[in-house]
């Protein structure tokens, strides 16, 4: 006769992932959902697939988020709620579990690239509280950053005079860091000029040297140049440094033209003004 042994074998521990909560929809009727049911976990990715028109966005935008919305809504004072559009409550029987949802699309925010998640949903001004409150600094200071390059040092030094002798101490040693870069304000890239689309210096002003779009030699722009002192027949290949330097970067002059008050200013500040620094979706 054999003895069986039998040995208690312990179930691997929940994951901690596995604990959370839940978002529950019972009977969603928005828009083409038909009655739907689901519970969807919280600190969990959850992708929702599906053909065209299967009820992806009814679900996910028209029921969860617009719900979440409107009893974020709900917490303002009547009066601050007068300005904010009225939303009405998703056709679903139960929606609960829910929390703050932020809505992120596909559309473009705006053509400022400091533009993020983050600064559209004010979750960087929070950090920033949570980090000055709770972070503890041991860097050091500024300057032990590779990337803040001190652009100005100073140093001050106290004279005194003791029993007839001069004596010397310093007082203060000064860092100062320039902030951002003044040419890339920051953003770490540049949109620059490429010389060789804005001219062909083989021709003349007169010639159509110019090839930026709208710079016709025939209308008011050819009066201009003519005006601020360019000789219209000479090759730009053989202008001086100077003529170079005002065609290209010459400040706003005063300029008489035909009896006319008009302003002079160079290729590459004019266009910086009317084209780059223009939003790309004006």
């Amino acid at each position: 006769m054999t003895a069986a042994t039998t040995t208690d074998q312990q179930l691997p521990a929940t994951h901690v992932a596995d604990s959370h909560d839940l978002i529950r929809v019972q009977g969603a009727r928005e828009n083409n959902l038909k009655d739907i049911s689901i519970e969807i976990p919280k600190r969990r990715l959850t992708v929702f697939t599906g053909v065209s028109g299967s009820g992806k966005s009814s679900l996910v935008f028209a029921t969860i988020a617009a719900e979440s919305q409107r009893m974020i809504n709900e917490t303002y004072s009547s009066f601050v709620q007068g300005f904010m559009p009225s939303l009405a409550r998703p056709e679903v029987d139960v929606l609960d579990g829910l929390t703050t949802a932020i809505i992120v699309d596909q559309e473009r925010m705006g053509a400022n690239p400091r533009s993020t998640v983050g600064t559209a949903t004010d979750a960087n001004a929070m950090l920033r509280i949570l980090f000055s409150r709770l972070g503890k600094p041991y860097v050091g200071p500024p300057t032990a950053f590779s990337f803040n390059v001190p652009t100005r040092k100073a140093s001050g030094v106290m004279s005194t005079e003791k029993s007839g002798r001069v004596e010397k101490s310093v007082v203060q040693n000064a860092v100062y860091l320039g902030g951002m870069c003044p040419r890339c304000e920051g953003m770490g890239s540049v949109s620059d000029f490429d010389l060789t689309a804005l001219f062909d210096d083989s021709k003349s002003l007169a010639e159509g040297a110019l090839t930026v779009p709208g710079y016709s030699m025939d209308g008011w722009y050819g009066r201009i140049f003519s005006g601020a002192g360019f000789n219209m027949d000479k090759p730009i290949a053989k202008f001086t440094k100077k003529e170079m330097n005002d065609l290209l970067y010459k400040e706003p002059t005063k300029i008489k033209v035909e009896g006319i008050n008009l302003t002079y200013e160079g290729l590459i500040p004019k266009i910086q003004k009317s084209m780059l620094s223009k939003d790309v979706e004006a």
